[in-house]
């Protein structure tokens, strides 16, 4: 029987310590914190929250649909430690690497800080960034809602190339989805996704394109989600649909989907071939990542996209854009407890962030919930 969570209003702080690291989520975890994001409320009847909290050490990285900064709080109980100013709204997660951070930002700006935010360097790409960064081989790779993807010197944000897409004239441009997916670096290649559903590789060196190809299909062809990795193949969908497997190299289709894509799947960490998908539908299921087949489906009945399911040893965890927090068994795909928001502007848009013990997610309703799952039998 599905276990039900229910969000209440600041229950308490929960003490940093070494019993963070160990416990199970086969029981449903307690809500030890929730409080709304700091800064003004959103000026709108509905609104999602799409920037993903980042835990590192004792703090939460988050941004807000309501304010021009990236928030800073307390990983205990999510009070504010600092707020850094930036030029609009981050809608995205922070990327943390040593002691900086890069994020982007919803006037165009990349911004490279310390962990405290002192500004270190910023970009001008000239359209709103809603993707994270991606950063390898000492560059930041950005692509904005403009269809620009600029590769950054990582140290200094120095311009090494930019690639600017030309689009399909036949797409409709009143139907173009708000979202840009972050680029996926393989091998030499850049993989860039765009919203007339063309997925492009750029020359890693210079940013020339080296090939390209349609992949979204139907009334919202946008790749709006991340591409991800398995092998040799890139997994990449449309919002409406794909989702497709192809080999890099030569661009065969090793197999499709009709199901469409909001938020990048998830590639089974134990047996690096098992995918799970969640679908724009409300849909989450499990599909061999060699030849495709689709196996278990679990439906969370809100009709609505889900977040990129993450790995736990107890199951997958995924959010609803109209619904709560799912906990399904990845095994046969059995629901074993959800979080319920129980508040107007419900949903959850961004992927929550795990560490040890600790579960943060932040609802459409701008609400920042801290969940903590029990201790493990041993009480270490």
């Amino acid at each position: 029987m599905t276990k039900r969570i229910a969000c209440a209003l600041l229950i308490a702080p929960f003490a940093i310590g070494a019993t963070w690291s160990t416990g199970s989520f086969d029981a449903p975890p307690v809500v030890v914190s929730e409080r709304h994001l700091p800064g003004p409320r959103y000026p709108s009847a509905t609104h999602s929250e799409r920037s993903a909290p980042v835990i590192h050490g004792d703090r939460i990285y988050i941004g807000s649909a309501a304010d021009s900064a990236l928030y800073v709080l307390a990983r205990s109980d999510g009070t504010m430690v600092r707020r850094i100013e930036t030029g609009g709204p981050v809608q995205s997660s922070v990327v943390i690497v040593g002691d900086h951070m890069w994020f982007g930002d919803s006037a165009g700006y990349t911004w490279c800080t310390d962990l405290d935010g002192e500004v270190v360097w910023k970009h001008f790409s000239g359209a709103p960034i809603l993707a994270s960064p991606t950063i390898a081989g000492g560059r930041v790779y950005v692509s904005n809602v403009d269809s620009l993807v600029v590769a950054l010197d990582q140290a200094t944000g120095t311009l090494v190339w930019r690639h600017s897409q030309k689009l399909d004239p036949g797409r409709t441009a009143e139907l173009q989805l708000y979202a840009s997916p972050s680029p996926l670096v393989s091998g030499d290649l850049v993989l860039t996704g765009y919203s007339d559903g063309t997925i492009a590789a750029l020359s890693i060196a210079t940013g020339e394109m080296a090939w390209q190809r349609r992949v979204g299909e139907g009334r919202y062809p946008d790749i709006s989600a991340n591409p991800i990795a398995r092998a040799t193949d890139v997994i990449v969908g449309g919002y409406t649909e794909p989702l497709l497997a192809f080999d890099v190299a030569s661009r065969n289709v090793r197999w499709r989907l009709d199901v469409g894509s909001a938020a990048a799947p998830t590639l089974d960490p134990t047996d690096g071939r098992t995918v799970y998908h969640g679908g724009t539908d409300g849909i989450l299921q499990s599909v061999d990542g060699v030849t495709g087949a689709p196996g278990w489906t679990w439906d969370s009945e809100t009709k609505a996209a889900l977040t990129t399911p993450l790995w736990t040893g107890a199951g997958l965890l995924v959010g609803s854009t109209a619904g709560g927090l799912y906990l399904i068994s990845a095994s046969d795909g059995k629901e074993r407890w959800r979080l319920d928001t129980g508040y107007l502007l419900a949903g959850v848009s961004a992927e929550p962030a795990i560490d040890g013990r600790q579960v943060v997610v932040v609802t459409n309703a701008g609400n920042l919930v801290s969940l903590v799952a029990p201790e493990a039998k041993d009480g270490r």
